[in-house]
């Protein structure tokens, strides 16, 4: 399955489901961004999908309101028993999000692959 939103491209593999921003988000509404977190956290909840990896290669950079998206689908993963991780961030995110101390909840892997090799089973 591949989804192309406005704000999000959604890949699924297996039992993961990896959100890709599509670039800055300065740009987006929060109408919109609202919106398209909803259905990616309802992707999020259906049977047989358990697990998030958030693809920041597109990103340099987030606002409050972007962190606070993805921390919720972040959260709906975790609430539900499944893992999350972040990937191929800029050096500008990496800096950004351990700032923020999210690698603590949420590990950073430098590659999808790397992101996906980690997924449990």
């Amino acid at each position: 399955m591949v989804k192309h939103l406005k704000i999000f491209q959604i890949d699924q593999v297996d039992k993961t489901i990896i959100v890709t921003p599509l670039g800055d988000s300065s740009s987006f509404r929060y109408r919109d961004l609202h919106m398209e977190s909803n259905a990616v956290r309802d992707l999020l909840m259906k049977p047989g999908t358990r697990h998030l990896i958030i693809d920041l290669q597109n990103m340099e950079y987030f606002g409050s309101e972007f962190i606070g998206s993805l921390v919720s689908m972040l959260r709906e993963v975790r609430n539900r028993g499944g893992k999350a991780f972040f990937c191929a961030a800029t050096p500008q995110m990496l800096n950004v999000l351990q700032n923020m101390s999210l690698f603590k909840l949420w590990p950073h892997y430098d590659t999808r692959d790397e992101a996906l090799a980690n997924v449990p089973e």
